[in-house]
């Protein structure tokens, strides 16, 4: 049968279904990239709080190094917002006596202002 058009083309079916797996294959490269996207604004955003909360801290281990005199060395806060990158973080160190002689555990937690909840918390001991 030459002349026959059934040995041509593709059927209405076999379109269907590549078709199908073209926009699986499509949509699945799409989520990924989205995936990969908010993955990095997330690492992004806990980077910048690590450094936020990294900053206070070393304030006060200059502090209780006798790094720092004065006036400054006496207005250290505990809470307040910083500006980094753009955006504002706030920021929070909390002070607690630690077992031993003169040892303080000192937790600063950072976060975004938009930010429920804090996105970075860092602790270290200090001797005063």
């Amino acid at each position: 049968m030459r002349g026959s058009s059934y040995g041509r083309g593709f059927t209405l079916i076999e379109v269907v279904i590549a078709l199908f797996i073209l926009s699986w294959v499509l949509s699945s490269a799409i989520y990924m990239v989205h995936q990969y996207a908010d993955e990095r604004v997330r690492l992004r955003e806990r980077f910048l709080a690590n450094q936020v909360a990294w900053n206070h801290l070393m304030e006060h281990y200059q502090q209780s190094q006798k790094w720092t005199t004065g006036a400054k060395a006496q207005s250290l806060k505990k809470k307040g917002v910083d500006e980094q990158a753009g955006q504002k973080w706030r920021w929070e160190i909390q002070i607690e006596k630690a077992m031993g002689q003169d040892l303080y555990r000192y937790q600063a937690q950072a976060g975004s202002v938009a930010a429920e909840k804090y996105q970075s918390s860092l602790a270290v001991y200090l001797v005063q």
